[in-house]
């Protein structure tokens, strides 16, 4: 678990959270990051809060189609409600709240409990977690303590955007079903193979891919083929 977190650490920094650590040497594929952080951040506390102020602060960037999809096929209740947590806290004071769509298909836990691991190693540090939580991590079951989000830890928008240039257009898109396309496109090698698969894997319909590949296709960022021996429509990422 700790080499888990320690690529999800290097994989933070590449996208400019303040990490005392070598960045990764490639952009991560954010959905899965956010994913496999909200999966780790019991074991991390410095990691959900850097996260979460990520998210405040670069909300616009994350693919949310793309990202429904994989928290309905990967994550486990007690998963869902610390996303949900994560979620809340990085909406404070941020307008429009950029994951409405995402925290409506998510339920707090049955079962309260300390969010971070350490707190749950006894009864009374699981009493003194319930007593000092938030009232947001109340409601999501996930007791912890409010905190301040960390944005001298980020780097600014031009860093990351020169170390990771194809968040670019994910800010262009805030986050719509074209971002999710891209993203699929570029991270899931199966995704174009059909427009079929590129909805499984983007989280849209057929026709809202149709639609999303209309306008993409017209500013050269992705185009679709059609082989002489294949009547199946495939899908390419453009070179713009």
């Amino acid at each position: 678990m700790n080499d888990d977190i320690d690529q999800l650490i290097r994989d933070w920094a590449r996208l400019g959270a303040a990490f005392d650590t070598e960045p990764a040497d490639a952009s991560p594929d954010l959905e899965r990051l956010i994913i496999a952080t909200v999966r780790c951040s019991s074991k991390s506390a410095r990691l959900f809060i850097l996260a979460t102020t990520w998210l405040h602060e670069y909300g616009d960037l994350v693919a949310k189609h793309r990202l429904k999809k994989l928290v309905r096929e990967q994550l486990n209740d007690a998963e869902r409600a610390t996303m949900g947590l994560m979620f809340e806290l990085a909406h404070d004071r941020a307008h429009p709240q950029r994951f409405s769509s995402i925290i409506r298909d998510l339920k707090p836990m049955s079962n309260p409990r300390p969010l971070f691991e350490v707190d749950r190693s006894s009864t009374t540090m699981i009493e003194r977690a319930h007593r000092r939580a938030s009232a947001s991590s109340h409601k999501w079951g996930q007791w912890c303590e409010s905190f301040p989000l960390k944005f001298d830890a980020l780097r600014p928008a031009a860093w990351v955007m020169a170390q990771n240039p194809l968040m670019i257009m994910r800010a262009d898109f805030r986050g719509d079903l074209r971002a999710s396309i891209l993203a699929a496109l570029s991270h899931d090698p199966e995704s174009g193979a059909s427009e079929l698969q590129l909805a499984r894997h983007s989280g849209g319909s057929r026709a809202q891919i149709r639609n999303a590949l209309d306008n993409l296709e017209l500013t050269g960022k992705a185009s679709r083929t059609r082989s002489s021996n294949d009547r199946r429509i495939r899908i390419l990422l453009g070179s713009t």
